[in-house]
C-alpha cells in the first residue's frame, strides 16, 4: 500500500475523513485505520477511491504491488477524463 498516494486520496477531500468515508460508503473509523496504517488496503477499497476521486488518483498508484499500470492506459473512462 502506497501510504503517500492514501493521504493524496484524502488531500482531495481537504483531509476530512468523514466526507472522505461518506463517499466511499465506508466507515469513517475502519477508513480512519487505513489511513493510518493499521489495516491493509484492500483492492475493493482501492477501486472505491479511484472513482470517488474521480480518477485524479489511481488504483495502481494505492496498490502498485496488485495493480499495474497498464490498466489505466487500457481503460476508455481513464483517457476520457
Amino acid at each position: 500500500m502506497n501510504m503517500e498516494a492514501v493521504h493524496k486520496a484524502l488531500g482531495i477531500f481537504q483531509y476530512n475523513q468523514r466526507a472522505f468515508a461518506e463517499k466511499l460508503g465506508y466507515h469513517e473509523s475502519a477508513l480512519s485505520l487505513v489511513i493510518n496504517g493499521k489495516r491493509g488496503l484492500s483492492p475493493a477499497l482501492a477501486i472505491k477511491m479511484e472513482v470517488a476521486t474521480d480518477f485524479a488518483v489511481l488504483r495502481e498508484e494505492l496498490l502498485p504491488e496488485i495493480f499495474d499500470r497498464s490498466w489505466s492506459e487500457r481503460n476508455p473512462i481513464r483517457k476520457a477524463s
